[in-house]
């Protein structure tokens, strides 16, 4: 949560580690490519902020308002050597549907949300369908279907054979046009011997004019790759809920994909997690990723609000994680209108708030006042209204704005997330958002 600069090579180091929930190696397979292609951490790192500090200044809102629904295309490219890596379609159906619950906030879970974390959820408002026609314009069900001479594409977690998977030519399946579908491809991801060490893992946007290279190219290689045990709520394979993400794995990549990083800011084993961040608010700091599902947690004290283990972008087990938080909810729409944008359709679905769009806070985080910046003029009083996260009201004063902007003095609020509601006598609810205060 704390607006802490950190490179990309201060990112998760792939764990081996079973009882972790969730083998996550984006940011090692970013790693990986860095090394060949020095400078692309720092690219990835760069869109990555720019993404944050447009979407706090609201540019969001103009270019992917709440109020339309996103439709994304996907394929799913099953490759496999033995029959067991060869999954049912029934799985790979009840996976879509699970990517569409998360995404709309339609999944029974929501229900254990806590209440402190309730305000802050977001609904992505995206949906995902089976492709119904291929590249070549052929009708499809939206799943191909490859027969592999690998036994595993994870090789000592070498980030090279896992992308052999996305490759005809190494026993894999080439991607579909990258720009116009979401690509998952499902395998052994496994290590030769047997062990689970790797879930998934996804490529974050990154801008199109960096990939020069003649030797690699990005759009191929864009997507996200899945381990065939993690599929569908009734895999065989009965991996335990309490343990390990199961299908919740495909959100957490997908969040990945559209542009999220970890909640605990990807700090190293080792280093304080308390001390970088994912750049987005409200998510609370925590000191580092979390396992199963222990409510008990508050690792970081910088913000006095409990670590936020239900989040998709944690490590938490399947029965922990149900919600991403509107912050994250904005960067994944500004990256899919600003870094994918020939992947959705959209469609008008009526607005999810009724504040005017435009209107916003800043700074954000603040330290000692902030100000109210207005779409249209306004010269009238206005009313701000703080909310701590369990819904008490903290703060309140009454301002004249003067035309485009108000200034609004927080100095004697505490360090702590809240929710902020500005209200006019002739407007209504003129901002309803939640701010950061800092010091």
């Amino acid at each position: 949560m704390r607006y802490l600069r950190v490179a990309l090579a201060g990112l998760l180091a792939l764990s081996g580690h079973v009882l972790f929930a969730q083998h996550c190696g984006t940011v090692e397979y970013i790693k990986h490519l860095d090394e060949k292609y020095p400078g692309l951490m720092k690219h990835v790192d760069d869109m990555y902020l720019q993404s944050i500090q447009e979407t706090e200044q609201k540019s969001l809102y103009k270019l992917a308002p709440h109020d339309t629904l996103f439709t994304v295309d996907v394929v799913f490219h099953v490759v496999y050597l033995q029959n067991n890596q060869n999954i049912p379609d029934s799985l790979i159906l009840d996976q879509l549907a699970v990517l569409n619950e998360a995404f709309n906030r339609l999944n029974a879970d929501t229900v254990n949300t806590r209440d402190i974390f309730k305000p802050v959820a977001g609904n992505a408002r995206i949906k995902f369908r089976f492709a119904n026609v291929d590249p070549d314009g052929n009708p499809t069900n939206g799943i191909t279907r490859t027969q592999s001479n690998r036994s595993t594409f994870n090789t000592n977690n070498n980030a090279t054979t896992t992308d052999y998977v996305k490759q005809s030519a190494e026993g894999g399946h080439d991607a579909w046009d990258t720009k116009k579908y979401l690509n998952i491809w499902i395998c052994n991801l496994n290590l030769q011997n047997g062990q689970r060490a790797l879930f998934g893992y996804a490529y974050p946007p990154v801008g199109a004019t960096f990939w020069s290279s003649t030797y690699y190219k990005s759009d191929p290689f864009q997507g996200v790759v899945l381990h065939y045990e993690t599929i569908g709520r009734n895999n065989p394979s009965f991996l335990s809920d309490q343990l390990y993400t199961n299908e919740k794995t495909a959100i957490h990549e997908v969040g990945h994909y559209f542009g999220l990083r970890h909640v605990w800011g990807d700090a190293n084993w080792g280093q304080n997690g308390c001390l970088v961040d994912d750049y987005i608010f409200d998510t609370p700091n925590t000191y580092t990723r979390a396992s199963g599902c222990d409510k008990s947690l508050n690792t970081c004290s910088t913000d006095n609000l409990p670590d936020q283990v239900e989040n998709y972008m944690d490590y938490s087990s399947a029965v922990c994680s149900n919600m991403f938080t509107q912050r994250q909810v904005d960067v994944m729409r500004y990256n899919m209108v600003n870094l994918r944008s020939e992947l959705p359709s959209s469609e008008y679905v009526g607005p999810v708030r009724t504040v005017a769009e435009g209107n916003y806070l800043f700074p954000n985080p603040v330290a000692d006042h902030w100000s109210v910046a207005f779409d249209d003029p306004i010269n009238e009083e206005v009313t701000v209204e703080l909310y701590d996260m369990l819904g008490r009201m903290v703060y309140q004063a009454q301002v004249v704005a003067n035309n485009y902007t108000a200034e609004l003095p927080v100095a004697g609020v505490s360090i702590g997330m809240y929710r902020a509601i500005v209200t006019s006598a002739e407007h209504g609810v003129i901002v309803d958002t939640n701010i950061l205060k800092a010091q």
